[in-house]
């Protein structure tokens, strides 16, 4: 074998645990980890619904699924959600800032144009809110009821002193 050869193979031996030792930084996640293999061969990937939606929690979607089938899969939204403005907050790659990206689902179910609507990316967290009516109707539930439990204390303190 020619020594040139004898060397080349040689430093190839070496130099080659160096070259497949380098590990992503910390703060960078493996996009292989981000993806998952379901029970038919389909790639899926997890994603986070909070709010005011009928079954929210994580949920483990095929690749390249969009915000409507999400909200699908979490049985819909509630009568008081917000979808005027739904927020989709996505994690940014590296060590830049998290993008916040506000949906108005209603402008396409009166329009149907499926491209107002996002397709997921792994670690999305979709949040429904509440209508600002279904917060006034808390506030006077729970006003209600305060007004029931002083009307309790005043019949049972009129009664005690009569």
């Amino acid at each position: 074998m020619p020594r040139s050869l004898t060397r080349t193979l040689l430093l190839a031996v070496l130099l080659a645990p160096a070259a497949f030792a380098q590990q992503p930084a910390q703060s960078e996640t493996p996009r292989a980890a981000q993806y998952f293999l379901g029970s038919q061969d389909q790639v899926l990937m997890a994603v986070n619904v909070w709010g005011f939606v009928h079954k929210p929690g994580q949920y483990m979607v095929p690749y390249e699924t969009d915000l409507i089938s999400l909200l699908s899969f979490a049985g819909g939204p509630r009568e008081e959600a917000r979808i005027k403005s739904i927020k989709l907050v996505r994690p940014a790659a590296g060590e830049s800032k998290t993008e916040v990206i506000e949906i108005d689902v209603k402008a396409y179910l009166d329009k149907g144009r499926i491209e107002e609507i996002p397709i997921l990316r792994p670690g999305d967290t979709v949040v429904v809110s509440g209508t600002s009516f279904h917060f006034i109707n808390q506030f006077f539930d729970f006003a209600v009821r305060i007004a029931a439990l002083v009307q309790v204390w005043a019949l049972i303190d009129f009664y005690r002193d009569n």
